[in-house]
């Protein structure tokens, strides 16, 4: 007679390596060396031989024994809804304001405008964020409206730096924020629920290394979503963003 496999309770009380299964985004990949984003934190992680990425892939990754592995990229997890509407602001000229983005001051008086940086996760601009008057305050750039049904489950995913003056302290703050309106053409603060905070990041670490800002958003009503990121600064501080993705799940 065959035994029974194990219960979940059982595997749990044995003594064992037993692998914790996550899903991430890639931050960066290159020969070697491979950069996964779990939580709001980045960390390098080994994959199988043969493998590549792309930055902004959604992937599979195990954890055991501290040593994290990629297995693969998902499939059937939906394009980019944001591809044609500049989701790393490489169609706006720099010195500009992001072309086909919103912005809104939920605080304060902020401003956001396209630069061309070395090192940019994705393309060669990002779109840097920041105070008009030194003092602190708190931005909304936010997207093109994408049409949701209440229920649906989006994956989103962007990188953050900071940008300070040598004598900052390094304390701005990133967030990715999901708004919801009735219809495609309303604006904010002319929302249809409570804006829903995905993911956020504190004390930015100063450019050009990048914070990978990733989760997962459901729709709490029919309508359209737009994606906020949502900068938090103060003095000369500014917030650098680059490479939004939004999938739906």
């Amino acid at each position: 007679m065959t035994a029974p496999l194990p219960t979940s309770a059982e595997l749990a009380a044995q003594d064992g390596p037993y692998a914790a299964f996550r899903m991430g985004t890639v931050v960066s990949f290159a020969t070697n060396q491979a950069v996964v984003s779990i939580g709001g934190t980045s960390f390098p992680a080994a994959y199988l031989v043969g493998a590549t990425f792309t930055a902004g892939d959604l992937v599979y990754v195990s954890q055991q024994g501290g040593s994290w592995v990629i297995h693969g990229a998902l499939a059937g997890v939906g394009s980019n809804e944001l591809a044609d509407a500049n989701p790393s602001f490489e169609d706006s000229a720099p010195g500009t304001e992001p072309d086909l983005w919103f912005l809104a001051n939920v605080s304060g008086s902020s401003s956001a405008v396209v630069q061309e940086v070395a090192g940019a996760p994705d393309g060669t601009q990002v779109v840097s964020v920041g105070s008009t008057d030194t003092a602190a305050a708190v931005h909304y750039l936010y997207s093109q409206p994408i049409p949701v049904t209440a229920g649906w489950q989006f994956s989103v995913s962007a990188s953050a730096a900071g940008d300070y003056q040598p004598t900052d302290t390094p304390t701005a703050d990133a967030a990715l924020v999901a708004l919801w309106f009735a219809n495609s053409t309303n604006l904010y603060p002319t929302t249809s629920s409570a804006d829903t905070v995905i993911v956020t990041a504190n004390d930015l670490v100063q450019q050009p290394l990048y914070t990978t800002l990733s989760g997962t958003v459901s729709a709490p009503v029919s309508g359209y979503m737009r994606l906020a990121l949502r900068s938090s600064t103060a003095g000369l501080q500014r917030v650098f963003w680059d490479d939004v993705i939004v999938r739906r799940i």
